[in-house]
């Protein structure tokens, strides 16, 4: 036969402190779970989007950057031949000022030149 056991004997271990002990513990290992098994593995996957994106974005500048260079020195090399054709029209056509085909004027005789 089995024991009788009074209820009133187990209540208050059921309802006491080490009912909260017990609940606190299956509630840590609930949050514990949560956050291992889907939170941290969202957080990561995120943090990867993010990185890609980053390096899209610097290989974009990287890209950028180099249009730009060559835009620059295309832009360099077209004004040095303007400055080139002007000082050999200047030179050709004999301009008293002797600036050497400058393309700014260099004032003479106070401004008059």
């Amino acid at each position: 036969m089995l024991a009788q056991v009074d209820p009133t004997i187990i209540l208050p271990y059921l309802v006491g402190p080490g009912a909260a002990v017990v609940c606190l513990l299956i509630v840590g290992a609930a949050l514990y779970r949560l956050v291992v098994m889907h939170a941290l593995p969202l957080a990561g996957s995120a943090v990867d989007r993010h990185l890609k994106q980053i390096d899209l974005i610097i290989e974009g500048q990287r890209t950028e950057a180099a249009q730009t260079a060559k835009a620059l020195a295309s832009l360099d090399k077209a004004v040095r031949a303007l400055e080139r054709r002007i000082a050999q029209a200047d030179g050709g056509t004999g301009w008293p000022d002797g600036d050497g085909g400058s393309i700014a004027r260099r004032p003479t005789d106070g401004g008059r030149g």
